[in-house]
Parts: C-alpha cells; sequence; structure tokens
C-alpha cells in the first residue's frame, strides 16, 4: 500500500514538472489571473437579436460580468447567431423522429476606446431533441435543446475570450 501511495507521488510530482516545463498557468490564479478577470468584468455584451440570442447573453452577462454590464466598458463583446436544424432519424415511412439543432456563434471583441477589433472567433454548439406526437412536447424540447445549446456557446465563447485575454496579460507583462 505505502509502494502505490509512493509511487502515485511521484507521478503527481512528474506531471508537476512537465505541466511546469510547458508553461502551464492556471487561468484564473494569482497575479495574472486577477488581470484577466478584471479584463473579462469590463466587457460590455451588446443585444443578440432573438430568444436564444437574449439567452445566450444572459448566460454570458452572468459568466463574465456577474455585478451587472460594467459602469465603464473596456471592451464590446458584439455576436451573431446563426441556428440551423437537420433531420437526424427519419423513419420508413419518412417521419422525422429526431432532431439535431446546430448553433453557429461569430463574435468580436472590440476596444471602446479606440474602436479596433481586438480579437474575433467563432464557436459551435449542437444539441438534439426529439420529435414525438405531441406539438407540445415537441416544442418544449426544442426550447430545451435552444437553452442547454446556448449554455454551451456562453461557456465556450467566455473560455475564448478567458485565454484571449490571459495571454493578451502575458504577453504584454513579458515584454
Amino acid at each position: 500500500m505505502w509502494w502505490s501511495r509512493r509511487r502515485a507521488l511521484a507521478s503527481l510530482a512528474a506531471l508537476a514538472s512537465l505541466l511546469a516545463g510547458c508553461g502551464f498557468r492556471p487561468m484564473y490564479g494569482r497575479g495574472a489571473g486577477r488581470q484577466t478577470v478584471a479584463a473579462m468584468t469590463a466587457i460590455e455584451i451588446t443585444p443578440i437579436p432573438d430568444r436564444i440570442g437574449q439567452i445566450l447573453r444572459n448566460d454570458l452577462i452572468d459568466s463574465l460580468t456577474p455585478r451587472g454590464q460594467p459602469a465603464r466598458p473596456r471592451y464590446r463583446l458584439a455576436i451573431a447567431i446563426k441556428k440551423y436544424y437537420s433531420a437526424l432519424a427519419i423513419q420508413p415511412d419518412a417521419t422525422i423522429t429526431r432532431f439535431n439543432l446546430r448553433l453557429d456563434a461569430r463574435f468580436t471583441l472590440t476596444d471602446v476606446a479606440t474602436g479596433k477589433v481586438v480579437y474575433k472567433d467563432r464557436s459551435r454548439a449542437i444539441g438534439s431533441y426529439n420529435a414525438v406526437k405531441s406539438d407540445f412536447a415537441t416544442l418544449a424540447a426544442e426550447r430545451d435543446s435552444e437553452r442547454r445549446a446556448a449554455r454551451s456557446l456562453s461557456e465556450e465563447i467566455a473560455t475564448l475570450l478567458g485565454v484571449f485575454l490571459a495571454r493578451g496579460k502575458a504577453a504584454a507583462g513579458s515584454g
């Protein structure tokens, strides 16, 4: 038993040294991590059309600026969403029983002071839902799939923004 604990500790030490050697640094850790969090809370999120856009925007506000929109934003985030449906399960009588919902989001982060786009990227989320005989149940399943896909998009966009801002702070700090 002591041998397995010893081996586990040695493995953890080796892993830690490998991660340190490759430049691994926690995105939200101390030091530069605080600067990253401060930069993320200075992002104003512009309104996004449609219900799915409203859900995405609210999720992003909750994760990026949990205390509400900043009074003096440093960045402005604009997002455009496209929604696609595709039949996933088709019965022999041509009845569709399952759909895939794909959300494609293109976003730009603009420096408010200069008006210059500092970062742009895209993100995608896929959800699926069953189509049943009850129209109400199918509609409820579709809306739930939209909410889950929007949440997935918001998490990915927040992560991409965090990585960009952390790298930007690291590059600014090392230069």
